[in-house]
């Protein structure tokens, strides 16, 4: 019995038991399918659409900005995809957004399409870091996942939040530039979570911590700007070059451009002696902060940089180097107390919002030789901006000096007549002094220079490619677009007005980086979309509004003023908030005239409609209705009227003109009135979208008003009906690109470009920069694409290969070098000037076809139009619009073009076939499609397309 019920209770358990196991299994089977459900419920949407490229302020994770700006950009592998919702979370530490808790912002769902200058409705704290995320929801109603998080930090906004002082020296050499430094400790005890020191080193700084440089490839930053208004920070993240107790911070300053004495143009532009403010703030885990501030405590010394200026040169004397005066075990007996700043400190500090001038790459010379003088010339190969980099082995107080040029003379020496040197009362020259300690290595600090060939003298040994090297700098703009086609001079003309470009961005856009370093008005506007197309140029474009915006701030009595240039020249007072032809800094130019302070209505528009930034429209919208409307003064001008004997009410006499053209002993000169006046037409234009875009409905009439009144007079006067000409090649590409051309006339003005060009100067074209940057697209646009071909195609004299060919030019020269004539009569200008770029905007947008369309600005709409299939058998382009990547990349064989185009989500297309005939798209024909048809006012038709990836199939007939 004991052992039957033993048997039959242990039976009984075991069957309980594997009920209970099956039971627990069966559970944990239905918990992981339930979670599995659950799991899926909460990340079902749209797998094949994700967020990535956030930036703030046009930044990756920016450090010290001033309020946040958010974009981001939407990449999908389905077509047709657009945004309709987006939500935006922010927190103030990184593991809250995982784990959805953020404690600035959560936006909720915003119904918008809108993906860039997103402004957070959350109050930021100075110095404080943040984190973000971002989800969308498509057309399809399906969300993304949360893009991975990005970050940004604010700065410093106000003048109460500086705890630290403007810092000088005194300096009894009046030339040697100082070390400073500054010794503190951390606390030990506690965990430092983040380090950011906030910088201003007027004109120039180098920071060290530690030791180390802490930012190797920055130059001559900040940034520079109108000092007697504000200058700009700097924000470094040094939390990883601190060390647990006792730190050190050190500064060289240099001159820059704050402490100029001897500029472009005049002398006595100084705005006092160098000065640096510096502030550290250091986070710990528990909360707290500990700051470190420049004051009277800091320490300086003489350092090795004797002498610094921004166009003349540095010496640096190496017997003046102090090895570890950066470092915390050095001894500092016999330094000097800093000064405290009393005046003449800018009156407000900035984030700077660009990117830093960067050391960007190093060239070895291609050629080396002797002169007749025995001294060694290095020929780099290109014409840059750059600084020496020397490396030599002599005794002490061996004197180096190297010299610069953009040319050599008939002798195989160096040409210094481009550079200006009767200017500025000297030649350009950097000079090292050695201690003769072994190799040693330098490159100036506080200077840089125009140049493709150098000139070595006092080495005692033959040099050889490692003695000199060439270090190119300029502002680290990112590169946003290529353009590449089978035509290998257009590819030459293309990669020259980058190198050009490039040269020229130096925290302003410079008009030469050798002779006057100017941010001239004028030149901007000639190249603004070409500059747009290859590069991200939002911030950059910006900050030089701000730069005129504020140095036309004060009012001027008895300024230069330039009228008929060449003819005559006056004095006049310039009203408050009025610009001058040069922004910014202290320079010798005088009020802008109409032709130059254009750019004040042009530069806003042209970021509006190359980025869709419609906030700068908003925020310069009063400096571009007074300088409109001061133009207009100008042509109402009873005295000056008299003065040519004209009735006139809307024709402006004032202004520079077309400026350099290649042919300058041409009898047919673009009158000046003509260019002021269509640039004032074009200001009443901007000015009418503008004032309808922001809802100033009295403004848009008042506008509307104003450029028919301009048009009406312009055509009246200047037109020919008759012969179809506004009489010359500039004025022509100008009327058509403006919309100034009588309806019906447009291919007839264009035929009379050619006509021109073919009668008066041999097939090419001879414009200045505003005629250049136009002539191209618009013989192509209006019928005579086959002419604008010869004229970028041209071979020797009278073409763009000749300079190269016979000139030898690597850059755009200020007067461009078509011929013999102009390259003697171009000799003594710069071989550097962007202002000459305009041109390239052709490549992109009518070879390779891709323009913004004014349906939607910033590339929301794309238009997709190649004009040049005829003569090239492949082109290809790309751009990094707002959106996403733009791509248009065609080839043609016999009868017919292949042709990928790439449209990122969020945007669509407006595409225009090149031939008629049958259409395929993806392998399926045209009409099958769901692609809307659309008619523009002037009878072209294109085909809507939403974003994806297109291959299209047109077989011509």
């Amino acid at each position: 019995m004991t052992d039957y019920l033993y048997d039959t209770i242990n039976k009984k358990d075991m069957r309980q038991k594997k009920e209970r196991s099956i039971n627990i299994s069966i559970g944990i089977l239905l918990y992981i399918f339930s979670s599995v459900l659950l799991f899926n419920a909460c990340n079902t949407g749209d797998r094949d659409t994700y967020i990535t490229d956030l930036k703030c302020c046009n930044m990756t994770d920016p450090e010290g900005i001033d309020f946040p700006l958010l974009s981001w950009k939407i990449k999908s592998s389905r077509p047709g995809v657009e945004q309709a919702t987006w939500e935006i979370e922010i927190a103030s530490r990184q593991e809250l957004l995982k784990k959805g808790e953020a404690d600035v912002w959560k936006s909720g769902k915003q119904i918008s399409g809108q993906q860039f200058g997103i402004q957070p409705e959350a109050d930021f704290k100075e110095g404080s870091s943040y984190f973000w995320r971002v989800r969308i929801w498509g057309n399809n109603g399906e969300a993304t996942q949360w893009s991975e998080p990005a970050c940004f930090s604010i700065g410093l906004l106000n003048e109460a939040s500086w705890n630290a002082k403007w810092i000088t020296y005194s300096n009894p050499d009046q030339h040697a530039l100082p070390y400073f430094r500054k010794v503190f400790s951390t606390d030990q005890k506690k965990k430092i979570t983040k380090a950011l020191v906030y910088f201003c080193g007027l004109g120039a700084g180098e920071l060290y911590m530690n030791g180390r440089l802490v930012d190797a490839t920055r130059f001559l930053d900040p940034a520079q700007t109108n000092y007697e208004q504000y200058a700009l920070y700097s924000t470094f993240d040094v939390t990883g070059l601190l060390e647990n107790g006792e730190n050190v911070v050190g500064v060289m300053l240099g001159d820059g451009w704050f402490s100029q004495d001897g500029a472009w143009g005049g002398a006595n532009f100084s705005y006092g002696e160098p000065m640096l403010r510096l502030q550290l703030i250091i986070s710990y885990k528990d909360g707290t902060q500990m700051i470190v501030g420049s004051d009277e405590k800091w320490e300086w010394t003489e350092g090795p940089v004797r002498k610094s200026n921004i166009y003349l040169g540095e010496t640096y004397d190496a017997n003046y180097e102090i090895e570890g005066w950066n470092k915390v075990e050095y001894s500092s007996e016999g330094w000097q107390k800093a000064l405290v700043v009393k005046e003449n400190m800018p009156p407000r500090l900035l984030p700077q919002l660009i990117p830093p001038i960067r050391k960007k790459e190093v060239l070895s010379a291609e050629k080396i030789w002797q002169d007749s003088l025995g001294n060694w010339i290095f020929d780099f190969g290109v014409n840059v901006a750059g600084i020496p980099l020397l490396k030599v082995n002599e005794s002490n107080g061996t004197k180096i000096t190297i010299r610069f040029a953009e040319g050599i003379d008939q002798h195989k020496g160096l040409d210094f007549r481009s550079t200006g040197w009767i200017h500025h009362g000297d030649i350009f020259k950097d000079q090292y002094i050695c201690n003769g300690k072994g190799m040693e290595e330098w490159s100036p600090r506080f200077t840089y220079h125009g140049y493709r060939y150098a000139e070595l003298s006092g080495v005692t040994e033959k040099p050889d490619r490692e003695t000199l090297k060439l270090i190119v700098v300029h502002s680290d703009i990112e590169h946003s677009g290529t353009f590449e086609c089978a035509d290998e001079q257009i590819n030459k003309l293309h990669e020259m007005a980058l190198r050009t470009v490039k040269s020229n961005l130096h925290g302003i856009p410079t008009d030469c980086p050798i002779r006057e370093k100017c941010g001239w008005l004028g030149d901007v506007h000639a190249y603004v979309k070409m500059a747009n197309m290859n590069f991200q140029m939002e911030n950059f474009w910006h900050k030089y509004l701000e730069d005129i915006r504020s140095g036309a701030s004060k009012e001027e009595k008895s300024t230069l003023f330039h009228e008929r240039y060449n003819n005559t020249f006056y004095f006049t007072d310039k009203a408050a908030g009025i610009p001058y032809m040069i922004a910014p800094g202290k320079r010798l130019c005088g009020v802008a005239s109409p032709d130059w302070g254009t750019v004040l209505v042009q530069l806003p528009w042209w970021i509006y409609v190359y980025y869709g930034n419609q906030q700068i429209l908003e925020e310069f919208y009063p400096q571009m209705k007074q300088w409109t409307l001061y133009v207009n003064s100008l042509a109402k001008n009873e005295e000056r009227k008299k003065l040519y004997n004209r009735e006139t009410t809307s024709v402006v006499y004032q202004g520079l003109g077309d400026w350099c053209p290649p042919l300058y002993e041409s009898t047919d000169p673009t009158p000046v009135e003509f260019t002021s006046t269509a640039f004032h037409y074009l200001d009443a234009k901007i000015m009418e979208e503008a004032a309808r875009l922001l809802g100033k409905k009295e403004d848009e009439e008042y506008f509307s008003i104003l450029q028919e009144e301009i048009a009406r007079e312009m055509i009246a006067i200047m037109y020919d009906p008759v012969n179809k000409t506004f009489g010359t090649q500039t004025a022509d590409a100008i009327a058509l690109d403006l919309g100034l051309v009588p309806d019906g006339d447009e291919n007839a003005v264009s035929a009379s470009i050619v006509k021109n060009m073919n009668e008066k100067s041999e097939g090419f074209m001879h414009c200045g920069i505003f005629g250049l940057c136009r002539i191209g697209s618009m013989l192509a646009r209006h019928g005579n694409a086959e002419a604008a071909w010869t004229m970028f195609t041209k071979k020797g004299e009278h073409s763009f290969e000749w300079m190269w060919k016979s000139a030898d030019a690597t850059t755009l020269w200020e007067t461009l070098p078509i011929n013999e004539i102009s390259r003697k009569g171009a000799l003594s200008a710069s071989y550097n000037h962007p202002m000459q770029a305009g041109f390239d905007i052709s490549f992109f947008e009518d070879i390779a076809g891709i323009a913004p369309d004014p349906a939607g600005y910033g590339f929301k709409v794309i238009r997709f139009q190649p004009l040049f299939c005829d003569y090239l058998p492949w082109a290809k382009a790309s751009i990094r619009s707002p959106y996403g990547e733009v791509i248009s990349s065609w080839k043609k064989e016999n009868d017919i073009l292949e042709w990928e185009i790439s449209i990122p989500p969020n945007s669509t297309g407006l595409v225009t076939f090149p031939f008629k005939g049958e259409v395929t798209v993806n392998g399926n024909k045209l009409e099958d499609g769901d692609f809307s048809r659309v008619e523009s006012a002037q009878g072209v038709v294109s085909y809507r397309f939403p974003s994806g990836n297109f291959h299209i199939y047109n077989h011509q007939q």
